[in-house]
This record gives C-alpha cells, sequence and structure tokens, in this order.
C-alpha cells in the first residue's frame, strides 16, 4: 500500500477508506470519508458517509449533494457520530474536496457532536 502524504490531506476532503472491522451499526465497506479535522502527526479525523436516506433523521448528520469537486454519486449523509482518529494510511483515495459552505455546515454539527 502506498503511504499518504499528510501535507497532502485538507479539512473538507473526501477519502475512501475501507472499514473491514466495522461491527453493529458503524459504517462498513469502501465508502466516502470526510476529513473534518486536521491531520495531527500521522492522524486525521474523518466521519463515513452514507447514502440510506432515514439516516437524515439522526444527529449529527450533515446532508452533501453530489458536485463534480465533491466527488460523490449521490447525495450522501456525513455520519459525524461515526467519526474516528484515522491514521493516515488508511485513507486509499482522494475523490474530492467539499465546498467552504459544506465545510461550515461539517463543523458546526461536529463542535455540537464533540460538546454535547
Amino acid at each position: 500500500m502506498q503511504k499518504t502524504a499528510h501535507r497532502n490531506i485538507q479539512k473538507g476532503d473526501v477519502w475512501l477508506i475501507e472499514n473491514i472491522e466495522a461491527v453493529g451499526h458503524v459504517q462498513n465497506g469502501i465508502r466516502p470519508h470526510v476529513v473534518v479535522t486536521q491531520v495531527t502527526g500521522e492522524t486525521v479525523t474523518v466521519a463515513p458517509c452514507t447514502s440510506v436516506l432515514k439516516k437524515i433523521h439522526q444527529r449529527y448528520v450533515v446532508e452533501i449533494l453530489p458536485t463534480k469537486n465533491n466527488g460523490l454519486h449521490s447525495v450522501s449523509f456525513v455520519l459525524l457520530s461515526q467519526s474516528f482518529a484515522a491514521d493516515v494510511s488508511l485513507l486509499e483515495k482522494k475523490i474530492g474536496h467539499l465546498d467552504q459552505n459544506e465545510i461550515a455546515r461539517i463543523q458546526l454539527e461536529y463542535v455540537k457532536y464533540v460538546t454535547d
């Protein structure tokens, strides 16, 4: 596996990550994840995305529409309650980057999540 250079990772990036050890309701498989914090050393906080519509009614979820820039193929929901610290080596492929408005909405909801 090719090592991802942390200097190329930014808040708002959308990366594919394979979460093979997911259990219960945690998102599994290869799926988009949004970088929600800047890189600290070799670690970054990411939140998985899903296209399951019923997730919009859960807490700490941000809806993102697909665009050419973000690389998403369908309406997606960023699941901030499932965010986790990931070693940068887990980031497999960058598929896009969110716009500033989307990043701001995610940051606002993430702050609610970590302070509740």
